[in-house]
């Protein structure tokens, strides 16, 4: 026999499969039942609705957990957006892995300290409160921490993402992966997390699993086309009347185009209150009570072939049972990421509150297409009748000169390039702010890292720090799309001990220049420039012609080299881009400032509502 068992075999079973089975209860409970009868979610700890574990409330994540029990799937993708049960489902198949058919196990997150801060916001206090998980608690403390608990025959790990030697170092029954959107793609020398992740099951031959959750992010992203070897299963309802199931979706989402107010803004609130869903066959306007009580009597359907072993489902907004998932709310969602004016919001409507993948289409600019962005106002003027919220220039530095745009902006976004020229010096590009500060209120960004003049730049700002100078740093890709930081004028100078600072907006490049390519390409519209009178002069032609050259100049290509943590697509320029990053650094603190003026809006708004309640 142990002959047999070091062989790996004993009545077709492996030593993992056969040491599993021992600790395994047999019942035929299928692991939703399971749930529901044993695992209690305790009050506190994330817990939106504590007690007894019930799918009658969101009854499409019943059959995704029972996958676990389906011996003819070894690998689940769920794809969704925020609040639907993402987290849920991992917790809870990862209770049933110890309690209900029990197998190592491995947990990967986005990093090591998110994966440990689930374990102790949510998982712990969830084996605290259940008998059937605490009772296979290991009694020595040194065996249930936050990165291994060694439960009888289900040892959990937990990993991050970011980590091959952790991912590539376990033998496991199960794997769950949590927000694999986050998690490090390929790389010249390593396959991507998930796929690695996949080999850690290869010993179980029946009984592998990989459970994945995410939520979606772009079309050509590698999530995503893990997600197209599933069968892509769709949560099917019927309204009152309709003879035929569909799938809902967000061109049925309609409501009264009355809100429309003369300034061309909606008036949300009456948004909210008429937002209906359109039955595309019956045509009959039905409310969120209507919505709700279909979405549970739904049922998933596979839209797609899947590969062997693959199963996938998605969930979009509109299948959610919470409050912000209502009509109202995510026409209200969509409305203001349209209004903000910003292509980076429009894509996280659809991510984060629709649950639904980002197609983003590099464009072909042209000089035709800048061209169309012209408006009938003069050059060094704006258009009669608009009045600018605010106004910004941009420079770079060259060491000729300091290449320049001058723009004006509304707060929804709005904006009307006044004028773009070359400055000789500091004191002429403040002579620029002054000529166009009757405006509106000014402010002047430039780049401060042109090595041979950055110290020279960095006191250009400080001088008038006063007058809404401002340094930027752009980073390919930043966490935050941009952050207000400080810089030391005189590092690594003599002076630097005294410790002179002075404003500077760290950027996300690569963001705002897929934001500049919108605009130019006319996917968002909002962005303008004069046109040129009927007889302009041979130096304002060829200043029209620099500027388009210089837009033109900067380009997007799929990346030759894949980059952990980088886009699929890189900017490079193909000559002198100056006033490409001109546009850049205005876009940036424009966004900046807006923000701050929204926020400002809201505590206005939020303070005279509780007046009115006094």
């Amino acid at each position: 026999m142990i002959s047999n068992l070091h062989s790996g075999v004993r009545g077709g079973l492996s030593v993992f499969d056969f040491s599993a089975n021992f600790f395994r209860p047999h019942n035929f409970e299928t692991p939703s039942q399971f749930i529901e009868r044993s695992i209690v979610l305790p009050s506190g700890a994330n817990e939106t609705t504590p007690g007894p574990v019930s799918f009658d409330r969101r009854p499409f994540l019943k059959e995704i957990i029972d996958c676990l029990g389906d011996p003819a799937v070894e690998t689940v993708w769920y794809v969704a957006p925020t609040r639907f049960g993402k987290t849920f489902l991992l917790k809870v198949g990862m209770a049933y892995g110890v309690a209900g058919d029990p197998g190592p196990a491995l947990l990967i997150d986005s990093t090591m300290d998110k994966g440990r801060g689930f374990i102790k916001k949510e998982w712990h206090p969830l084996v605290e409160g259940n008998q059937c998980l605490r009772s296979r608690k290991p009694r020595n403390r040194h065996h249930y921490g936050d990165g291994m608990m060694l439960f009888p025959g289900a040892a959990l790990t937990v990993f991050g993402a970011n980590s091959d030697a952790q991912v590539s170092g376990e033998t496991v029954v199960r794997v769950f992966g949590n927000e694999v959107g986050k998690w490090r793609p390929a790389t010249e020398d390593e396959a991507a997390i998930v796929e690695q992740s996949m080999h850690r099951t290869e010993s179980f031959e029946n009984r592998r699993k990989h459970y994945y959750s995410t939520t979606p992010r772009r079309e050509k992203s590698l999530e995503w086309k893990e997600v197209l070897k599933g069968d892509l299963r769709r949560w099917f309802v019927s309204f009152p009347g309709a003879k035929e199931r569909h799938a809902m979706e967000w061109a049925n989402v309609v409501w009264d185009q009355e809100c429309k107010q003369e300034d061309g803004e909606w008036d949300l609130e009456g948004v909210m209150n008429t937002a209906r869903y359109k039955c595309p066959e019956t045509g009959e306007l039905w409310d969120d009570e209507v919505r709700l009580e279909v979405v549970r009597q739904g049922e998933w359907r596979p839209t797609r072939k899947a590969s062997p072993g693959y199963r996938s489902y998605q969930n979009i907004g509109l299948d959610g049972v919470l409050k912000a998932h209502s009509l109202g709310r995510l026409a209200r969602d969509f409305l203001q990421a349209r209004s903000d004016g910003f292509y980076v919001d429009r894509q996280d409507f659809w991510n984060a509150r629709m649950g639904m993948v980002w197609v983003d289409n590099v464009a072909d600019l042209s000089v035709d297409k800048c061209a169309a962005l012209e408006k009938d106002y003069e050059r060094g003027a704006l258009p009669e009748g608009w009045k600018a919220d605010v106004v910004i220039i941009g420079f770079d530095v060259q060491t000729w000169g300091l290449p320049w745009v001058c723009r004006a902006f509304q707060w929804t976004g709005e904006s009307y390039k006044i004028d773009d020229g070359l400055a000789a010096s500091w004191s002429d590009l403040q002579a620029v702010q002054d000529d166009y500060s009757h405006f509106g209120t000014s402010w002047v960004i430039g780049d401060i890292n042109f090595e041979d003049r950055r110290a020279e730049t960095l006191e250009a700002i400080y001088h008038r720090v006063h007058m809404n100078w401002i340094g930027a740093e752009g980073f390919e890709v930043a966490k935050t799309l941009t952050k207000v930081t400080k810089a030391n004028v005189y590092m690594g100078d003599t002076k630097q001990k005294a410790n002179i600072m002075v404003p500077k907006l760290d950027i996300s490049l690569y963001a705002f220049k897929v934001e500049i390519e919108k605009r130019i390409n006319g996917d968002i519209q909002n962005w303008w420039s004069y046109r040129l009178g009927a007889d302009p002069t041979g130096e304002e032609i060829e200043d029209q012609k620099n500027y388009y050259r210089e837009i033109l100049n900067e380009k997007r290509r799929p990346r030759k080299k894949r980059r952990l943590g980088l886009p699929d697509h890189e900017f490079y320029a193909v000559g002198p881009n100056h006033k490409f990053d001109d546009e850049v650094y205005i876009l940036a603190l424009f966004r900046t400032l807006q923000q701050r003026q929204s926020a400002r809006r809201r505590k206005i708004k939020t303070k005279r509502s509780i007046q009115v309640e006094k």
